[in-house]
């Protein structure tokens, strides 16, 4: 099966990290683009230090492949 470049099937960074740091970063406003890069920063620092993430988001990226092998390449976040 060919998949397409960035696919959010398989993209971690798609999956997780994005919609964790934007849930994060937009608890309070944003003033300036200058003051949402600061806080993307801080928070991926943070991020990254949590103990177990990357085997987590690693763990949820074997999923989801096994389970887009499994229904051929349909529709499956139902089965998630």
């Amino acid at each position: 099966m060919t998949w397409p470049l960035r696919s959010p099937d398989f993209t971690p960074m798609n999956l997780f990290l994005w919609g964790h740091i934007k849930a994060l970063n937009y608890t309070s406003a944003v003033n300036s683009v200058k003051d949402l890069l600061a806080r993307i920063v801080e928070l991926s620092a943070t991020i990254r230090q949590q103990p177990g993430i990357s085997e987590r988001t690693r763990h949820s990226m074997l999923l989801r492949r096994r389970l887009c092998v499994e229904v051929g390449g349909r529709t499956f976040e139902h089965l998630l």
